[in-house]
């Protein structure tokens, strides 16, 4: 047993006990710790700093290589709160992030991945009301090919022809299974797939590499896009929560049709 410190982000938090709580961070050393913080649901000795959910700070730990669960000793909050939960699709936008990392139980340190998660939870604090959407999408989509799933947007997942050449204004179509785009020529049969133009295949490549267009257009399109990739490359066995109530947020607010970006 050795006292780990490390920066941390707070995933997830949920009761064990009467006066404790089961926290998940993200830290860029460790990946995705399991600690059990005793006595932080009555303000006990332990973790007394404020534990923020999607909150950036110091972390210190006591970590056992043969346990999947260790043990918070503190946690020190690193600036003012983010304030996520006061607006709903900021707090849901870093919601999908974090069921993402989750689901695919990171064991291993990754610092840009760390780094990301801390820009984007950050952005989403901060940006303006009309560039949210784009750094929910983004959000997920970098964090997705973070960790290994990138989307192939360059080359027909079919055939392997170079996407974007001599296609005019024709609609690629996304195949989530082969984990990208099929071209015009590739896309027969295609018809349940997603029609993604010209325009729409520029923004995804944008919102993979972690720089949201301004603004994101069909912003609920590109959600159901990208929840249909991480659904089937992360092997869920059910749907993310935060999904349905994010696309729901949107299409109020202005999505298009879901078949065409």
């Amino acid at each position: 047993m050795s006292l780990a410190t490390s920066p941390a982000i707070l995933l997830r938090s949920h009761p064990y006990s009467e006066s404790s709580r089961i926290l998940r961070f993200l830290t860029p050393d460790h990946g995705i710790v399991a600690l059990v913080g005793r006595g932080v649901r009555k303000g006990g000795s332990r973790g007394r700093g404020a534990l923020d959910t999607f909150g950036r700070g110091t972390l210190v730990f006591t970590h056992r290589p043969d346990r999947d669960l260790h043990n918070l000793r503190d946690f020190t909050p690193e600036g003012a709160s983010l304030g996520l939960g006061r607006d709903l699709r900021r707090f849901y936008g870093a919601s999908i992030v974090a069921e993402i990392l989750l689901l695919h139980a990171l064991e291993e340190g990754d610092r840009a991945l760390f780094d990301w998660v801390a820009e984007v939870f950050g952005r989403l604090g901060t940006a303006p009301d009309a560039d949210v959407p784009g750094w929910i999408v983004s959000g997920a989509w970098r964090t997705l090919a973070l960790l290994g799933f990138p989307p192939e947007l360059e080359r027909c997942v079919q055939c392997g022809g170079t996407l974007g050449v001599g296609d005019g204004e024709e609609m690629d179509r996304f195949d989530v299974s082969e984990g990208g785009l099929r071209c015009v020529r590739c896309a027969t049969g295609g018809a349940s797939m997603p029609r993604v133009g010209p325009r729409a295949r520029e923004q995804l490549a944008f919102l993979v590499a972690g720089r949201p267009p301004h603004p994101l257009t069909h912003p609920a399109s590109h959600l159901g896009l990208v929840e249909g990739f991480a659904l089937h490359h992360l092997g869920a066995r059910r749907e993310f929560r935060s999904f349905p109530v994010l696309m729901d947020l949107l299409t109020r607010t202005g999505a298009a049709d879901q078949d065409r970006m």
